[in-house]
């Protein structure tokens, strides 16, 4: 061939791709199309599957399946590792058989007053100390290192709300550990939850968590009660104490994140990270009542979010973005967030490159005139967020239920406490209502049950949306005031 025959395709080419990319919405709608779509649900939410329970032989299945899409998309494999997984060992833990805590002149038995929430066998004594609600200015003001720190439950504004108390409770318990505490204890006063359905939960089931070496601080909860002991200590603020745990016993359980990288084409932009991600772990096989399908087969939570995932790696695997992608499906999500919890102690790429994370989760939907964008607010992404979604005929909403603390429910969440601003794409909600119940954890949550023509255009969104995200010069940041923009400030340096 004639050497300016080639230089003329060469200018063809690089015109067509600049083309294209001036009209994404058009390549979208003709690139993402149901068949596949309705293909990747059918493989990931198959009985076949059995409900992709984290540590499970079919849980290997999907992760083996979602790393040859990425190898036929042309995805890198991230810096450090020899293929696409990332390996991550869990733990099941098998609750304590005993224990016994001594404040002060009272004893509190294992169960009967005091349940396990975090570490293992455990034996300690010396000084307890008490330090109000927990909070890192309460905690350094009554010097917990190499103490049991007592406090009460949840937060300040947790006002007796059972999910805020929950989901505040690794928080503090992080916060307690980093000052040096010897453990937590949280004094539990939630009438709407009897103490006996904790100590069946806590200290009746196996647990999973992420192995660990550090072990050290351990964290319970106490029954509320009127024992001389935690009055006097409220008092003192310093009594003499001891704490024996025993009989907890751990079992390994390997899993993995998959991860892909693609490389921006911008020479300044593809040092940053767009990082787009879902978890593709769900909660497996259930035998629950009388209910003839015991399969939990997570077509909406979150086969949704992994083809999302997949469809938006397919689009800019073939239309690249100016900045680096790193697209990552994430284990144990259901099992307490441990896939992405692991991932941000251990990222591949320094987290000070990652500018963004873009999760895609949800529970189900029902209504299905937006996208339900869980901390859109709290980010200078809203203004991309709201034209994607309006380009393909829905709305983009925020959070309608923060009573239910959704935005600490799904992966953003590790990547938000170290700082990067990070929030999650939903199918539309208005209410936890009988509606999405039906499929939220339920047999019922099959993919003949979905909606598709709402969720090609859910697809489309998240797609030109993650379009926006990696071609914008300007990265996503905390709106001034978030909670986490101090987090962030250290994290870049500004």
């Amino acid at each position: 061939m004639k050497r300016q025959s080639i230089v003329n395709l060469l200018l063809i080419a690089v015109w067509v791709s600049a083309s294209a990319q001036k009209n994404p919405v058009e390549q979208i709608t003709k690139l993402i199309t149901k068949e596949e779509v309705e293909a990747h649900l059918t493989f990931l939410a198959a009985d076949e599957m059995r409900g992709r329970d984290t540590g499970s032989p079919e849980l290997d299945i999907a992760a083996n399946y979602l790393a040859a899409q990425f190898k036929m998309l042309g995805l890198k494999k991230a810096p450090g590792l020899d293929s696409y997984f990332q390996p991550v060992n869990f733990v099941n833990v098998h609750p304590a058989t005993a224990g016994k805590l001594v404040i002060g002149d009272d004893t509190f038995q294992f169960k009967e007053h005091f349940i396990q929430f975090e570490g293992g066998n455990f034996e300690w004594s010396g000084e307890v100390v008490y330090a109000g609600y927990g909070s890192p200015e309460e905690l350094a003001k009554a010097n917990v290192k190499g103490k049991l720190v007592v406090t009460l439950a949840g937060k300040k504004d947790s006002e007796g709300n059972p999910t805020a108390i929950f989901y505040a409770a690794g928080d503090k318990f992080r916060d307690a550990r980093n000052a040096g505490a010897a453990g937590l204890v949280e004094i539990f006063a939630v009438p709407q939850i009897p103490w006996p359905a904790l100590v069946n939960y806590f200290a009746s089931n196996v647990s999973m968590k992420v192995k660990s070496n550090d072990g050290g601080a351990v964290h319970l909860w106490l029954k509320d009660s009127d024992a001389a002991g935690i009055k006097k200590l409220k008092e003192s603020t310093s009594l003499a104490g001891s704490l024996k745990v025993e009989g907890v016993r751990e079992v390994v359980v390997g899993s993995k994140n998959v991860i892909g990288i693609l490389e921006g084409t911008d020479p300044k932009l593809k040092e940053e990270y767009l990082v787009v991600s879902a978890h593709y772990d769900h909660v497996g096989v259930s035998k629950r009542g009388n209910q003839a399908d015991s399969i939990f087969n997570g077509a909406r939570d979150n086969a949704i979010g992994v083809v999302g995932m997949l469809v938006t790696a397919k689009y800019l695997s073939q239309f690249r973005p100016k900045r680096s992608v790193l697209f990552m499906a994430l284990t144990g999500e259901e099992k307490g967030l441990l896939g992405s919890k692991y991932y941000s102690d251990n990222p591949v790429v320094p987290l000070n490159k990652t500018v963004f994370n873009f999760n895609c989760d949800g529970a189900g939907y029902n209504d299905v005139t937006i996208a339900t964008v869980i901390g859109m607010e709290r980010t200078t992404a809203e203004t991309d967020l709201a034209r994607a979604c309006a380009a393909f005929g829905i709305k983009a909403a925020v959070d309608p239920v923060p009573e239910q603390n959704l935005f600490e429910r799904s992966d953003n969440y590790n990547f938000a406490v170290k700082g990067v601003p990070a929030i999650t794409f939903a199918p539309g909600i208005k209410a936890f209502d009988a509606e999405l119940n039906k499929y939220y954890h339920q047999p019922a949550d099959e993919v003949s049950s979905l909606d598709f023509d709402y969720l090609m255009k859910y697809y489309r969104a998240y797609v030109y949306a993650n379009v926006l995200l990696a071609h914008n010069p300007q990265a996503p940041v905390w709106k001034a005031g978030d909670k986490f923009e101090a987090e962030a400030k250290k994290l870049y340096g500004r």
